[in-house]
């Protein structure tokens, strides 16, 4: 009854065609819609997890320094019945809505679970790579945030899992930093196919050589972006830093504001410490601009 049943089913069809003709590549792509808002999954996935033995987050203020616009309280996900910003604060709420996201996300790793295991049985596991991401990470609580929007830790680190036969070491993690515009690249190269060439540059790597050698290295640094009020959030993450560049996309004249994290002191984003780190700073700041301004923002509607 739930979309994302639908589509590992609608994904094993088409597998089992794919099966019959051996000989033909093939490629497929499904979108899992949980764990998204609402929190509806069958009763089971909610029956095998027990929410007092939820851990909420330790820390959720807004960082120390940081500029009012650039946290999030309330926003979407306020719109759902009885929900709202002050009782969002209160643990039966948050472990309720612990409870939906950790049975939401249980529904769809066995929906996943399904097509895998149609992998299997139709013989074409070790023919197959597979890769597995999230489009977005998601506040629980810590920040007192909610859902997504920012451009903190919680909101912009993804799972992002290969399976590559013959290629990949199995079990493997590596601590190399990744963007989503990678996986095209990756896959390119995995499947043999020519580099992607289009009309305008790629701003992804192949992952190939990190999938080879876990303790490879191919990037000190990656960007992400986010607007916030009129403001827009650029932002790179290293091993150790995230720097975050506000910048005025209504007067572009104006200076921007700054946060920095230190996430081997300060794990949980507590104290931005742009203004009291200045070599680290500006090491950063140098990294942020070799990635230019666009020419003119454009605003989502």
């Amino acid at each position: 009854a739930y979309a994302d049943g639908r589509i590992a089913k609608e994904g094993i069809k088409r597998l089992e065609t794919a099966a019959k003709n051996p000989d033909k590549p093939f490629f497929l792509a499904l979108g899992f819609v949980k764990p998204h808002l609402p929190f509806t999954a069958p009763k089971k996935y909610w029956d095998m997890h027990n929410p007092s033995k939820f851990e909420l987050s330790p820390f959720q203020n807004h960082p120390a320094g940081a500029p009012s616009y650039a946290g999030k309280r309330g926003g979407e996900i306020v719109n759902y019945s009885p929900l709202s910003v002050e009782n969002l604060k209160t643990d039966k709420i948050q472990r309720t809505l612990l409870h939906g996201y950790y049975a939401t996300t249980t529904y769809t790793d066995a929906q996943i679970g399904k097509v895998t295991k149609a992998l299997d049985n139709l013989g074409l596991s070790k023919s197959t790579i597979i890769v597995l991401w999230g489009d977005h990470g998601w506040h629980l609580g810590d920040h007192g945030y909610w859902t997504k929007h920012t451009n903190y830790e919680q909101s912009n680190r993804i799972p992002l899992l290969f399976v590559a036969p013959g290629i990949a070491q199995k079990g493997a993690t590596t601590s190399q930093l990744a963007e989503t515009v990678d996986i095209y690249p990756t896959l390119a190269e995995l499947a043999g196919l020519p580099k992607p060439d289009g009309p305008q540059p790629m701003d992804g790597k192949s992952l190939l050589p990190v999938l080879k050698n876990p303790k490879k290295s191919i990037g000190d640094h990656v960007y992400h972006c986010f607007p916030r009020r009129n403001k827009m959030g650029r932002a790179i993450r290293t091993q150790r830093f995230r720097l975050v560049q506000w910048y005025n996309m209504k007067n572009p004249t104006l200076e921007p504001e700054y946060e920095l994290y230190d996430y081997q002191s300060d794990p949980m984003e507590r104290v931005n410490i742009a203004s009291s780190k200045p070599q680290a700073f500006n090491r950063l700041l140098n990294i942020l601009k070799k990635h230019p301004l666009p020419k003119k923002w454009y605003r989502a509607h």
